[in-house]
């Protein structure tokens, strides 16, 4: 069957999930001329929203959506001079938008919610926008070197984990070995990068990673305990000046 338009560049994003398909069309975008046309294709109903957004947000042109037994594609093309738009626009408005994630639990699970967040805020192509990590209490174990690898999820007291075992059976021995396991899997069937890879992926979108001071003193952790990410440590006082200039903000 014919395609709709003369494409230039085509992207298989098969398999992959959010944010990773719309991160992957910026990059082509990028490499592309003004005017060419790329080609789309996921599984991943959810991408098209995500690759919409992208359209809206960037000024690039979204042509066309189209379905075809369980396969979205979509049409995206440069659009003229957008780099020029971009610039004109950063003068009238200088202001960073602000994006500031809290993390203060360091479970699997819990440190899964804030790097998604932060990949794909940081992934859209919005005008200036600057997004902040900021761990806290045992959000510091998501990067501390000696424990961001092997991060457990527990069962217990965790209503939302799909364990058909009786309540009292939850802190038997080895349950939280189950446990993580369980996510591990999950998350591998469902095509999502590790912790290690999401910070790095971070960290390669200009994501700031702090941590901070005051818990790594009662917590007794020390700077050369954190991963090389981490762009630096501050207390409270400062999080706090940061965080009331936010344009957005959320606690996890």
């Amino acid at each position: 069957m014919p395609k709709p338009f003369n494409v230039d560049e085509t992207l298989d994003v098969k398999g992959l999930k959010c944010p990773i398909p719309q991160l992957k069309a910026k990059v082509a975008m990028k490499k592309m001329a003004p005017g060419q046309i790329l080609e789309v294709i996921s599984d991943d109903k959810g991408s098209i929203k995500n690759i919409t957004a992208y359209a809206d947000l960037s000024g690039n042109t979204l042509l066309k959506i189209e379905e075809k037994d369980d396969v979205f594609i979509s049409y995206l093309q440069k659009v003229e001079k957008v780099e020029e738009r971009e610039e004109k626009a950063s003068i009238e408005a200088p202001r960073k938008k602000k994006v500031f994630l809290i993390c203060s639990r360091g479970t699997m699970d819990m440190a899964y919610p804030p790097l998604l967040f932060a990949t794909t805020a940081a992934s859209m192509d919005w005008i200036d926008v600057e997004v902040s990590l900021f761990f806290t209490l045992y959000g510091l174990d998501i990067i501390n070197r000696n424990k961001y690898i092997n991060l457990e999820v527990t069962s217990l007291g965790n209503p939302a984990i799909n364990m058909q075992i009786p309540n009292v059976a939850e802190d038997l021995p080895g349950m939280t070995a189950m446990a993580t396991l369980m996510m591990k899997k999950m998350m591998k069937d469902g095509n999502l990068k590790t912790i290690p890879e999401l910070i790095k992926q971070a960290k390669e979108l200009g994501v700031e990673i702090l941590g901070c001071e005051m818990t790594m003193d009662i917590m007794g952790v020390k700077k050369e305990d954190l991963i090389d990410e981490v762009d630096d440590t501050i207390d409270f006082a400062v999080f706090v000046g940061d965080s009331m200039d936010a344009d957005f903000s959320m606690f996890f």
